[in-house]
């Protein structure tokens, strides 16, 4: 290494094209590294969609969602299987268990188990869908007519032809994969039966269906054997309405018969939905767009944008179109974070450096920043990373550590230049060898910073994929920080001319002050131990009774959501209406609370699942909190004040999106029993203990609607008497409640379903379907009164199961200023109120899911974290001292970094922490012990043993005060390095600012403390550690 340090001092030339040229190529892996929102990962989720038109949930449940759940149960591999039963549609998510081998068979396995499953024939096929970070929508564009607040069909096939217009245009663009759509309705055209004109004409629905299946045809029907092989095709379309007019349903050889317009009438329509979307108070529709994969989210966006700015300037006046939840911002404003902190941390460690270190060195140690950061983009190039939301968070946690090391080579480099009054070639020698012996205890320094962010790749859950990026990108900064600092840095630092005068830095006298005092310090090293680990006590009686965990507590967030509840009985129309105040007051709001837009669903239920026509949500997008005056709570204030009097609005919640929350909501119970009544006593028994606890709010039950359903019954004697079957009878019965499709138009447009159904007027009433007759073929026209009996019952709109059984939700919110955290409900109800529960009803199962199971499952990871690094720290130590006692003087500075952190928690009035903070103070962790490797490698190489306390005192105080400069230096670099982004200097980020905050203060604090209790305890422990010393040295070097 010696031999390595001394080339690139001798080769000036040599060391500045290598410096150099790291800067070039990483300009050019800047232009090929993609940029994205977040890392490249596919989720354990599979979702499985499957339609059965017009079927109840009950039956959704028996013949779609079992057979699929039985066949699931063969699967190995899976963690969860959820599902909900809905009208007319199952959706079943499937878990794969983390870290399974081979999670792709496992996904074919799931696949092929869902088509082995026996569905009804007139199911539609089931999908299946994985999600992929790389698929997500980058970002949402809406389009809505101004002034149309609800849209009739006209005006609806108006927006619709000019959003597919757009979508042909963008989907053109490079940048753009694909599209999907919300609150977009396929069109149908309807052919509306007359019941009163067909019970006239006595034709039987199912003979109606039959005639217009048959008489639509276009089928090819073969080549002729002429010379061009002219092919022949029969065509009989069946198109618009001109086409049916004089379509005979019935006909006799003389011409007689109905025609269809004489039963029926032609109408264009669309689908029938069960909500209702919106665009800022507008029905409206948005497009999703999905950007390429050869595209970085950067570029798609520019490129989006610009389009649509273009594409605006030649439409209608009345077209609005908006752009929401652009996930670009996130990248945007850390690559801000990244730019503005390094030129601020660049400038203060300048001039940091310039204080304690001569120009030539502060400059050089100042460009160690650029050279890692350019360092890193060439590795992240190699070993195919993308720049996303973590890999930048990465690089602005090391942004002032990587300097640490640079700090202590230039440091001493800049020592032995000041002291030696000597030849060059001496000069040099002691360089190149001091520079040399700094390599195991830098490196040390180095490996225990990495391995404090190892433990994040064993983190489990979603986020664990989120922040498994981490340790990668650190390690690769730090080891570029390291080859920089015994490569090209002692060839920059290093003065090849003599100095015309003698110079000592203007610190030395304060490395005396320093030695003045610790030298004395040390005759009560005692008390000072003694001090330290009563602080430490106290830090640790603080933190079990004055600190609470929460995963992500409730920071600044730039989405709010509203659930808005209104009577029970209340139809989709009413609340629509209903929700117009509102959406005016946020129309009207909207500059002075930095609203961006939102978006309203009418009739879904907090997780955007089953139809509950008395509920409606708003997700309200409002400016990032570096550019809005007001804070989230405010705004919140605010909506709630102008919103306590609407009339007909039963309540209003408000929420701040939250990571980790997918119903909004903190203190997510499941109770799962296959018994409705069961399940049901459970949940009113969990809600009512709820609504009388006074740290709890917004207690629900997440129950479907209960909806009127009509069990027809046949008699299957009676239809064989009148020479009927089953299905002529369905066949009917489902053509008139639920309509039947008779065919698909393709067109070059989209498709377009021809639906045969009776008029709404004739649904609205049970009595107008008992009127239906059935034509047996043999001139009897038959009522289905004659062989059907009805049943009224009540039945769920949806019916939710969770690992095959099914499963009530109750939901419930911690009150502000309630001083617990959901860790401590969801104990204080499993201990306390769920036990007696479950005494009266056993079968049950009750657990607590959502942010609850997610904080468990990390805080055992957390706890697994702290032990592995704690010990891979103390093994890297062990293996540069050669000592057992050494590192553990070393790593008391761990539990007093950590005191400190606490006390920095307390000082901020963070009384809630989360797992942000956790990962700084694991930062921390690493970090913390670089000082204390430092300052004990140059104690036990230099001290000499001796029994007398004053001679060794002074010993240490006077070789301490030696590493005063690079302690401060390295330390002052990093806080100032990571302080800004704690307090949002340079633009605001929750996650990164409670990272920042927790590793920054609790470096500072332990690095002054690490000045005093480390010789202190070196003291105490010196015979066992210098008596070795100069074999050490020698084979070090």
């Amino acid at each position: 290494m010696k031999k390595l340090i001394q080339y690139f001092i001798d080769n000036l030339l040599i060391s500045n094209v290598l410096f150099f040229s790291v800067f070039v190529i990483a300009i050019f892996a800047w232009t090929k590294i993609p940029k994205e929102e977040m890392p490249e990962f596919e989720s354990p989720y599979v979702r499985v969609s499957t339609i059965y038109p017009g079927a109840s949930a009950e039956d959704i449940e028996f013949f779609i969602t079992k057979p699929i759940e039985e066949e699931l149960k063969n699967v190995a591999g899976l963690d969860e299987v959820r599902s909900v039963s809905s009208t007319g549609s199952s959706s079943i998510t499937v878990v794969m268990l983390e870290n399974y081998p081979n999670p792709r068979e496992v996904y074919l396995d799931i696949q092929d188990a869902v088509l082995r499953a026996d569905l009804p024939s007139e199911a539609e096929i089931p999908t299946f869908r994985q999600f992929k970070s790389s698929e997500k929508a980058y970002i949402d564009v809406g389009f809505y007519l101004e002034g149309k607040r609800d849209l009739t069909v006209e005006d609806r096939a108006r927006l619709q032809q000019l959003v597919r217009n757009f979508e042909t245009q963008v989907k053109a663009l490079p940048a753009v994969s694909s599209v999907t759509r919300s609150g977009y309705l396929d069109p149908e055209n309807h052919v509306l039966l007359d019941p009163y004109k067909i019970k006239q004409n006595r034709i039987s629905i199912h003979n109606v269906v039959r005639s217009l299946r048959e008489s639509h045809i276009r089928a090819p029907i073969g080549v002729l054997e002429d010379t061009q092989q002219s092919k022949v095709t029969s065509i009989n379309e069946l198109v618009d309405e001109s086409d049916f007019k004089n379509l005979m349903v019935t006909g006799n050889y003389e011409g007689d018969g109905v025609s269809l317009d004489q039963i029926a009438s032609f109408k264009k329509s669309f689908e029938k939905t069960n909500s209702i979307y919106k665009i800022n108070g507008h029905e409206g529709i948005m497009l999703n767009l999905k950007k390429s994969h050869n595209v970085d989210i950067l570029a798609a966006n520019k490129a989006t944008l610009a389009f649509i700015e273009k594409y605006k300037k030649g439409q209608l006046d009345d077209l609005r179109i908006v752009t929401l939840d652009d996930e670009s911002y996130d990248v945007k404003n850390r690559l801000s974070i990244v730019a503005s902190n390094g030129l601020l941390g660049f400038g203060l460690i300048v001039l940091v450096l310039f204080l304690f270190l001569d120009f030539k060195s502060g400059i050089w140690v100042s460009m160690g920043i650029p050279f890692t950061l350019c360092f890193t983009l060439i590795c992240m190039l190699i070993f195919d990373f993308t720049i996303n939301n973590m890999t930048l968070a990465a690089i602005i946690i090391v942004m002032g550590i990587v300097v640490d090391d640079a700090i202590i080579v230039a440091e001493n480099v800049g020592r032995i230049t000041e002291d030696h009054k000597g030849t060059l070639k001496e000069l040099m020698d002691k360089v190149t060898t001091e520079v040399t012996k700094l390599l195991m205890p830098i490196t040390s320094a180095i490996a225990t910073t990495c391995v404090a962010f190892v433990p994040l790749l064993f983190f489990g859950g979603w986020f664990g994929k989120f922040v498994a990026v981490l340790p990668f990108i650190i390690t690769m900064m730090l080891v570029a920080s390291l080859i920089e600092s015994f490569s090209v840095l002692p060839a920059h630092v290093y003065q090849r001319k003599p100095k015309k005068k003698h110079e000592v830095s203007w610190f030395r006298k304060y490395e005396q002050v320093y030695a003045n005092f610790l030298e004395k310090a040390l005759n009560f090293r005692f008390l000072i131990i003694l001090f330290f680990i009563c602080s430490t006590v106290l830090s640790g009686y603080l933190f079990t009774t004055k600190l609470k965990f929460v995963m992500f507590p409730r920071e600044e967030s730039k989405e709010l959501s509203l659930s808005v509840y209104t009577e029970k009985g209340t139809s989709k129309a009413e609340i629509n209406e209903y929700l117009k105040p509102l959406e005016d007051i946020l129309l009207e709001e909207s500059q002075r609370l930095s609203i961006v837009g939102f978006r309203s669903n009418v009739g879904q239920s907090r997780r955007g699942g089953a139809v509950n026509y008395n509920r409606a949500s708003i997700t309200v997008e409002i400016l990032p909190a570096d550019e809005r005056e007001l804070s989230a709570n405010d705004i919140v204030d605010i909506l709630k004040e102008r919103t306590k009097d609407l009339p007909n609005i039963k309540e209003i919640r408000f929420f701040k999106s939250r990571w980790g929350s997918g119903s909004g909501s903190t203190i997510e119970a499941q109770i799962q029993d296959n018994d409705d009544e069961v399940r049901e006593k459970i949940a009113n028994l969990i809600a009512d203990h709820q609504k009388n606890n006074k740290k709890l709010k917004n207690v629900e039950i997440e129950r479907p609607i209960n909806t009127k359903e009509f069990n027809f019954k046949i008699n299957q004697n009676e239809i064989l008497r009148f020479g009927l079957t089953p299905s002529d009878v369905t066949t009917s019965l489902r053509t008139f409640v639920q309509g039947t499709i008779l065919y698909t138009l393709k067109s070059t447009d989209e498709e377009v379903e021809v639906r045969l159904t009776v008029a709404k007027n004739y649904k609205v009433d049970i009595e107008k379907l008992k009127q239906l007759r059935i034509d047996n073929g043999k001139g009897g026209y038959v009522p289905i009164s004659r062989f059907i009996t009805i049943e009224e019952v009540v039945k769920p709109s949806n019916i939710e199961r969770v690992d095959f059984k099914r499963t009530t939700m109750v939901y419930s919110d911690i009150e502000e200023g309630a001083n617990t955290t959901p860790l401590e409900i969801a104990e204080y109800y499993e201990n306390e109120v769920f036990p007696e529960i479950l005494k009266e009803y056993p079968s049950a199962i009750i657990n607590f899911v959502g942010e609850i199971e997610e904080t468990r499952e990390s805080t055992g990871d957390f706890k697994m974290a702290g032990f592995l690094v704690i010990a891979l720290i103390y093994m890297i130590l062990t293996i540069q001292f050669k000592s057992l006692s050494a590192p553990l003087i070393i790593m008391t500075i761990i539990p007093i970094g950590i005191s400190g952190v606490i006390y920095i928690l307390m000082a901020h009035g963070m009384e809630i922490f989360g797992f942000f903070a956790v990962i700084g103070a694991l930062g921390m962790v690493g970090v913390v012990v670089n000082d204390s490797i430092v300052l004990i490698d140059k104690l036990i190489r230099e001290t000499k043993y001796t029994t007398h306390k004053t001679q060794l005192y002074k010993q240490i105080a006077q070789i301490s005060s030696t590493r005063l400069r690079a302690i401060i230096l390295t330390t002052l670099t990093t806080v100032i390095g990571v302080l800004p982004t704690a307090y949002g200097f340079a633009g605001y980020d929750s996650m990164l600012a409670e990272m920042m905050l927790t590793m920054g203060w609790g470096l500072a604090i332990s690095t002054i403390i690490t000045l005093f209790l480390t010789p202190s305890i070196f003291s105490l422990l010196s015979r066992f550690l210098v008596t070795k010393e100069e074999q050490q040295e020698e084979a070090f070097l």
